[in-house]
């Protein structure tokens, strides 16, 4: 454990993050009184207050899913202070980028039509082109939205970040994943004006070290990470074991405000009845 953060903070640094993600007293009104219109609407044997519990539930834990999307950017905010996070463009929804036209196409074919077997020469190509074609000034470009997960410098080079917490995607699912991914980071490519490729580095991150779909666009430990490789290969001070830990255990310290959570929602449909 780096020793400029006590277990203590980096506990309370992972509740908050994870309180985060309910959105607080607002968020937790919103999220109830959806649930309860939408319950009331339905005749079932179950108490409407359990319905509505277990919406709110259900919802959570599809949120709890994204939680890594907060918790990585305020770790190295916190605590690396040779890491720099980019926040005109982290965690920014609908940004604007620029994407060449050749360039959307060749990402295109390379998404719908794999490599039968990845190699370094592959995806050093690929990426030799995206840089070519989102520099070349005489190239057309058109502009889309695309969200930002995390992008970061280190040591003057960037890293742009897909993160994602289980590698639980379906196969259609995993083709978006990586066809959005490319594009982000061509977009981006041609955003901060980065013209050597070794200066712009494109990371896809599962927090989970579970593999359901070995990637077919990208080599494993090169720009696909899982759980523990990105602190190593980015030499994060707080360790992924460390973190680990914590959420093994972190249920039980949030018991009592999830009892809370229970009784306010409990309250809040006896109001309507």
């Amino acid at each position: 454990m780096n020793e400029k953060l006590s277990q203590e903070a980096l506990q309370k640094i992972l509740e908050q993050s994870i309180l985060d993600i309910i959105g607080g007293e607002n968020g937790l009104r919103k999220e109830t009184n959806m649930l309860i219109e939408k319950h009331k609407q339905k005749v079932h044997f179950i108490p409407i207050k359990y319905r509505v519990l277990g919406g709110f539930l259900q919802s959570l834990n599809i949120k709890f899913g994204n939680f890594i999307e907060i918790l990585i950017p305020k770790l190295i905010m916190l605590i690396e202070t040779d890491i720099e996070v980019i926040k005109e463009y982290s965690g920014t929804k609908n940004v604007k980028l620029s994407l060449e036209q050749k360039c959307e196409r060749e990402i295109d074919d390379y998404i719908n039509h794999p490599p039968k077997k990845i190699n370094n020469e592959i995806i050093t190509k690929l990426l030799d082109n995206i840089f070519t074609l989102q520099n070349n000034e005489k190239g057309k470009l058109k502009a889309e939205t695309f969200d930002i997960d995390l992008l970061i410098k280190k040591n003057k080079k960037y890293y742009y970040i897909e993160t994602k917490y289980n590698d639980d995607h379906d196969t259609g699912k995993f083709k978006d994943i990586n066809r959005k991914f490319l594009k982000t980071y061509a977009g981006l490519v041609h955003e901060l004006g980065i013209k050597n490729r070794d200066n712009f580095s494109p990371i896809i991150y599962y927090f989970n070290e579970n593999i359901r779909y070995k990637d077919v666009y990208f080599k494993e430990g090169i720009n696909v990470f899982r759980g523990r490789q990105l602190f190593e290969e980015l030499q994060f001070s707080v360790k992924f074991s460390d973190i680990e830990g914590i959420l093994l255990k972190i249920s039980e310290n949030l018991e009592n405000k999830f009892d809370e959570f229970k009784d306010k929602i409990f309250k809040m449909v006896k109001n309507h009845e």
